[in-house]
């Protein structure tokens, strides 16, 4: 499977996983259990994550070789909320990973780490690495705060993605968003019929008054939020017909949720059964 062509099973991130990218050798097993297993949880400590929301550690031992262990380490490196790499022995499979990573995921979900005087190659010098002590246990605070760091920036970027996109939201998008917020998606069908059916809706909802200019004023309001990347389009197509529905993205649930229309239970649910190409 080659990178440029693997869709994840995996709809959003997940952001309870620390996807650890390192040889696959036992003799490495100690730097994974002493130290970037304890870090996580140390991480979460100072987090204040549990349950649900807890971070762990997950490291693949799978031959990369063999097409399922390949399409495993593509799926946690595409979804896990923070790749962790160990540059340690410059081994060409952890650097081949960490390259897809490099191109598919912003650096600040990235943290890389390698043992006390490490060299690096001439072509990643400039990578910067935190250099874990040969005593383990004295490096788990300081990797845990590295973890802690790169959760809090990639909240602090999500979150001002999420913030200007619901600054995006106008009157005619707000009607939207309450009429159709408690379902992951939802039809407004064009034809006279599908336009009859949905006034008839909105009158038992909301009132004749309400219903008056609604048709034209929901299909300017979906045009602008699909514009603004809050809902998609989404088509199938059985026995020649084509079905269609207009689904909350990634970004639409997040601002959703945001406004306390849809819980977090809600959100993982909806992150988990979201089209692929809505992430």
């Amino acid at each position: 499977m080659y990178p440029y062509d693997f869709k994840p099973e995996q709809k959003a991130i997940n952001f309870t996983e620390v996807f650890v990218v390192m040889p696959f050798d036992s003799k490495y097993d100690n730097i994974f259990n002493k130290l970037i297993d304890p870090a996580t949880k140390k991480a979460n400590e100072i987090l204040n994550y549990v349950g649900q929301q807890a971070l762990s550690s997950k490291r693949t031992k799978e031959d990369i070789l063999t097409n399922s262990g390949w399409i495993n380490v593509l799926e946690h490196l595409l979804t896990a909320q923070v790749v962790l790499g160990v540059l340690t022995d410059n081994n060409p499979n952890v650097f081949y990973e960490l390259g897809i990573a490099h191109v598919a995921e912003p650096k600040t979900r990235q943290i890389l780490i390698a043992n006390k005087g490490y060299k690096p190659l001439f072509d990643t010098k400039d990578l910067i690495f935190y250099e874990y002590e040969d005593n383990l246990e004295s490096s788990i605070e300081p990797l845990a705060l590295r973890i802690v760091e790169a959760i809090k920036n990639y909240k602090i970027a999500e979150e001002k993605k999420i913030n200007l996109a619901r600054m995006l939201i106008g009157p005619y998008e707000f009607e939207i968003v309450m009429l159709h917020n408690n379902t992951p998606n939802f039809v407004l069908h064009t034809s006279p019929h599908g336009r009859t059916e949905y006034e008839g809706v909105l009158k038992i909802r909301q009132g004749k008054d309400y219903v008056d200019g609604a048709f034209e004023r929901h299909v300017v309001a979906i045009r602008h939020l699909c514009q603004c990347g809050l809902l998609g389009l989404n088509t199938q197509t059985k026995e020649g017909i084509v079905y269609f529905s207009y689904h909350w993205t990634e970004l639409g649930n997040s601002v959703l949720h945001l406004m306390d229309l849809i819980t977090f239970e809600e959100l993982k649910r909806r992150r988990e059964s979201l089209p692929s190409f809505f992430r």
